[in-house]
């Protein structure tokens, strides 16, 4: 009977193949390299993944999990939701494991990690954060007929240029939590009185 493989080990292997990612881009994650890395056989890479694009793309799920378990939406007040839903987008934006996938994946001409990207990070955590916006919108904080619209309206007010400058290291010191609650606490704040109800900044 093969040797079961823990979650923890799993982990292990997806740690390594990150720092493979972060340290050579796409072209260094290989079976290969990986399976040297993670002290491991190639076959049970393969018990894991399928091929590299699973290895991808449970990279990136593992990122997009953790992020949105954070975003479950709760019963307490919607703008205190949004601060916090805001500062762990930007954590997980700013964070060296997200700019090492990110950057593989501007790289990657084929296009399959910016699709996984996409379909594993964004459009799961986009719909959960919308859903935070319209609390705002029925408890009357807010007045906005096009939830997309106001969905990036409150991502350019909290992102900015710092994803990009992060991706070309143009950024430094990363920001920490304190400072990324903050930039969510400024972001609302400017995205309430922007999209306000009565038309008026609110105190």
């Amino acid at each position: 009977m093969p040797k079961r493989i823990t979650p923890e080990r799993r982990d292990d292997i997806l740690d390594a193949a990150l720092a493979l990612l972060g340290e050579g881009g796409l072209a260094a994650v290989t079976t290969t390299a990986l399976a040297r890395r993670a002290s491991c056989s190639k076959d049970t890479l393969y018990t894991l993944f399928e091929n590299r694009e699973a290895i991808l793309a449970a990279l990136v799920q593992r990122q997009a999990d953790a992020l949105n378990a954070s975003l479950q939406p709760g019963a307490g007040d919607p703008t205190q939701a949004l601060v916090q839903a805001g500062a762990q987008l930007l954590s997980l934006l700013t964070s060296p494991e997200s700019l090492s996938i990110n950057r593989a994946a501007l790289a990657d001409s084929s296009g399959t990690l910016s699709a996984i990207l996409i379909a594993q990070g964004r459009d799961r955590s986009a719909p959960k954060i919308v859903s935070i916006i319209e609390k705002l919108r029925a408890n009357g904080t807010i007045m906005v007929n096009d939830m997309q619209d106001a969905y990036q309206g409150f991502y350019g007010l909290l992102v900015g240029d710092l994803q990009i400058r992060a991706l070309h290291s143009a950024l430094s010191p990363l920001p920490d939590a304190l400072e990324c609650q903050a930039r969510s606490r400024r972001a609302v704040q400017r995205f309430v009185t922007l999209f306000a109800s009565d038309g008026l900044p609110l105190t």
